[in-house]
């Protein structure tokens, strides 16, 4: 399964505790401030630097896997809202 592949290099390549995966640990990332709309992510990831940021994209393209890019999600216009199967 290509998800799985996805949450397995990701894990591997972060540091522990920097891949969030399941449905109570996402569900914080499913939407933004807009609250009406949500879309549970596969995973988020927390890097803590440059060059993992650069680990996590490139692994994402390999598996064509969606990356949302997400700040406080504290806005109001849905644009921090997860793809399906995507990478928070």
């Amino acid at each position: 399964m290509a998800c799985m592949s996805v949450i397995h290099e990701l894990s591997r390549t972060l540091s522990k505790g920097n891949v969030l995966t399941g449905e109570e640990n996402t569900r914080p990332f499913e939407c933004d401030g807009l609250s009406v709309y949500r879309q549970k992510p596969l995973a988020v990831v927390l890097p803590q630097s440059v060059e993992q940021i650069k680990q996590v994209l490139k692994i994402c393209k390999a598996h064509n896997t969606p990356v949302v890019t997400r700040g406080a999600g504290t806005g109001l216009s849905g644009g921090a809202m997860p793809l399906e199967e995507s990478v928070v």
